[in-house]
């Protein structure tokens, strides 16, 4: 079909009585019509040939709008459409699966906030693996959560805090030393900057092999150590020293409390 150009609606009438029509009019005269209906003749025929061009430039337009819009649709189409990842054939299984936090957790971890590293022990992935079974079943309400790039309907419990949660303090050494790893690995999951990862990978080493770990409290001392918020680039051995005394007489103010009961409580069936 014959492709116009230009929409014929906007263009003036043809002067026929120009010099670059003489020889077609004086044509028709010759032919035995008045020069009045030659012009006539000649005005018609171009407003015949000029109007089936409008019709056909409409008819152009319309086509090139639906195209358009059919277009249009498809990149929408194609942007809904699920798309399957791309995956390695080669690949194997871990020998060692690393349990899943919680959503508040790894939420946390996205927005480079501070969350208890309890959530990353067996004990808290195993508390989230539970939480999450049972809201499968239950009247909990639901709240949108952006995850990557898309938005998820999520339960608003799998974003609340854990109301089991231990400080790190209180974790026992077997606690810390596996949910640290399994915080170490998150964050890379969650893309934190490699300074990052490294300074926090280099303050658990020395955390897990410092030279007084076997020492009595020695433990409880580092744990403490290591929930304080403080620039973790060098290890603190003046604050490791007034933790440790803090805690000797912490315990021995315990010891001598109990002390006391007891020969209080010794002293009552005397009498």
């Amino acid at each position: 079909m014959e492709c116009i150009l230009t929409d014929l609606a906007l263009e003036a009438q043809l002067n026929f009585e120009s010099t670059a029509y003489a020889g077609w009019l004086n044509a028709l005269v010759t032919g035995g019509i008045t020069r009045e209906d030659a012009l006539e003749n000649m005005a018609n025929g171009w407003r015949f040939e000029r109007q089936e061009c409008i019709t056909l430039w409409e008819e152009q337009h319309e086509r090139a709008e639906k195209e358009a819009e059919e277009q249009e649709e498809h990149r929408e189409a194609k942007k809904k459409k699920p798309k399957i990842n791309d995956f390695d054939a080669g690949s194997v299984v871990a020998n060692i699966i690393i349990p899943c936090p919680a959503q508040y957790a790894i939420q946390k971890i996205k927005s480079m906030e501070y969350v208890e590293l309890w959530y990353f022990s067996p004990d808290g992935c195993h508390e989230a693996s539970t939480t999450a079974r049972s809201t499968l079943d239950s009247d909990d309400a639901y709240g949108f959560a952006k995850v990557d790039s898309t938005v998820a309907l999520k339960t608003l419990a799998s974003f609340k805090a854990s109301h089991k949660v231990l400080q790190d303090h209180d974790l026992s050494w077997r606690q810390f030393d596996l949910a640290k790893t399994s915080f170490l690995i998150h964050i890379e999951k969650s893309g934190w900057l490699d300074k990052h990862q490294q300074a926090l990978a280099l303050f658990f080493t020395l955390i897990t092999n410092h030279e007084h770990r076997m020492h009595p409290r020695s433990e409880k001392t580092l744990l403490h150590y290591a929930g304080f918020g403080f620039n973790i680039g060098l290890f603190n051995n003046a604050l490791y020293s007034t933790i440790s005394d803090d805690i000797w007489e912490a315990e021995r103010n315990k010891g001598l409390r109990l002390v006391r009961f007891f020969l209080t409580f010794k002293e009552s069936f005397k009498h």
